[in-house]
């Protein structure tokens, strides 16, 4: 009796067994492969050429299930990354990723069509998918974090816009780009990277229709540097300089107005500091050197209130001078 028992236990146990695999087979079943060694799952294999793979893919890519989509390119990426179709598939990846909403994801899957295949016919789409990302996360798109979209992110437009402006410095969105890359570092309150974007838009792109407008950009940060209580004068002087070219030029349009007054704010601003250096020579009774400073103010800077101030300090040190030489 305690044989028949303990026998009917095992056939339980193996009837169980072979049923729980029986069922694990018939969901998935694995195959050796001579050639890999390795086991491998027909469900998850690639399919036999990069066509099929990719038609496989573009079938849940069309269906708008995404994750698939995204499983089954990089699948295909992986397994035949130099057929003619990688491109197209390493693309719809990122095309994924954007539907999605995930727009980071999808600017790195674009940039990898560039890195990886430079002579794709898909680039210059690909630049302006990543021209408008570049814009959506300017204009406020908020980076994600655990599933929450509640990070700012400019720095994210300022990596994809200096992308644009690397992947073809010369191209269609090249100067966008250029000009957006010094916005992003204007609404941070970087002035000097700011001035350097916009400068180098100048430079670079003399035939853009943002020219003039990165001209007054260029000044109007330069003086924005110059209100920076820590720095020298040298900001100050350099925005002076940056204004009165733009003023020189012609056709800036409706800006004309906030650069002359900038520029009127800035003499003011550096015909003050000469000023209060006369002063300190002044205290100091040397007053030679106080008066080539007020001289200063009143011939550079006639405009401005200093100047005034400056001539009377002029024509008395030059009277306290004259009386000190006669004793």
């Amino acid at each position: 009796m305690k044989r028949k028992s303990r026998l009917l236990k095992v056939i339980c146990v193996f009837g169980i067994c072979y049923c729980l695999i029986g069922v694990s087979l018939s969901e998935a079943y694995w195959i050796w492969t001579p050639q890999s060694k390795k086991w491998l799952n027909p469900k998850y294999a690639p399919k036999d050429t990069p066509r099929e793979q990719y038609d496989y893919a573009m079938q849940f890519y069309l269906a708008k299930d995404y994750p698939k989509a995204i499983s089954e390119f990089k699948k295909m990426i992986k397994v035949y990354p130099q057929s003619e179709l990688a491109p197209d598939a390493q693309y719809y990846m990122g095309r994924s990723y954007e539907e999605r909403k995930d727009y980071y994801a999808a600017f790195l899957a674009y940039q990898k069509v560039i890195d990886i295949y430079p002579r794709s016919e898909l680039t210059e789409e690909i630049l302006e998918r990543q021209y408008k990302l570049g814009n959506m996360y300017f204009s406020g798109q908020k980076e994600k974090l655990l599933g929450m979209a509640i990070i700012p992110a400019i720095d994210k437009a300022l990596e994809i816009f200096e992308k644009v402006v690397s992947n073809s410095p010369y191209g269609k969105y090249a100067d966008l780009a250029q000009f957006k890359i010094g916005e992003c570092y204007k609404k941070n309150n970087e002035f000097k990277e700011a001035a350097e974007a916009f400068g180098k838009l100048v430079n670079n792109y003399p035939k853009s229709l943002l020219y003039e407008q990165a001209k007054y950009e260029t000044a109007y940060c330069t003086y924005k540097m110059s209100l920076k209580p820590n720095y020298d004068q040298e900001p100050t002087e350099e925005a002076i300089k940056e204004f009165e070219n733009f003023v020189k030029t012609k056709d800036h349009g409706e800006t004309i107005e906030d650069a002359e007054a900038a520029l009127v704010r800035l003499q003011a601003k550096k015909a003050e500091s000469l000023y209060n250096t006369a002063h300190f020579y002044e205290k100091s009774k040397h007053y030679e050197s106080a008066i080539i400073y007020y001289k200063e103010v009143v011939d550079t800077y006639p405009k401005t209130s200093w100047a005034k101030k400056a001539f009377s300090k002029v024509t008395e040190l030059e009277k306290r001078i004259e009386k000190r030489n006669k004793k």
